[in-house]
């Protein structure tokens, strides 16, 4: 088992990264919209080779205007383009950054669970030796397990 989780991370780093994301979302929210989950799911996604598609047809359209179709809207087309390739950045490096802060809340999870199943394995032995403390904290943590019981073996292959 791997500790790749050393040292806290100090409630001050903590805040103003905190103070920083909110200061970003504030500075950018008259900007940005709010998906539901069905709308997201039901909108043409764009890859890498459709924003170019996007960048190059706003292009066209607005140097050659007399070949678009009336009802289209160049503007928001132009608008729209330039939108998108402005956040690209800013949403790879949240992206990545999103990534990182939940692989490392992760990991810190996974390590303590791990610690905290040893050390409540502990606890239980010293319960069962009448150690004092012992069974106090083991009916304060033995609640996390009470819907588990006994697990069926499986069944020996052929």
């Amino acid at each position: 088992m791997a500790d790749l989780i050393t040292k806290a991370v100090p409630a001050k780093a903590l805040a103003d990264a905190l103070a920083a994301i909110r200061q970003a979302r504030q500075a950018l929210a008259p900007y940005l919209v709010a998906l539901t989950p069905e709308e997201r799911a039901s909108l043409p996604k764009m890859g890498d080779k459709s924003v170019a598609f996007v960048t190059k047809a706003a292009e066209f359209a607005q140097s050659l205007p007399t070949l678009m179709p009336q009802y289209l809207d160049v503007a928001g087309l132009v608008v729209d383009a330039g939108v998108n390739a402005d956040l690209l950045p800013l949403y790879l490096e949240l992206n990545g950054f999103a990534t990182d802060v939940d692989s490392t809340r992760m990991e810190a999870g996974s390590e303590g669970y791990s610690s905290a199943l040893v050390a409540y394995s502990a606890l239980k032995i010293a319960a069962s030796l009448n150690q004092p403390g012992a069974q106090a904290a083991v009916a304060e943590l033995e609640p996390r397990f009470a819907s588990q019981g006994k697990r069926k073996a499986a069944p020996a292959k052929a």
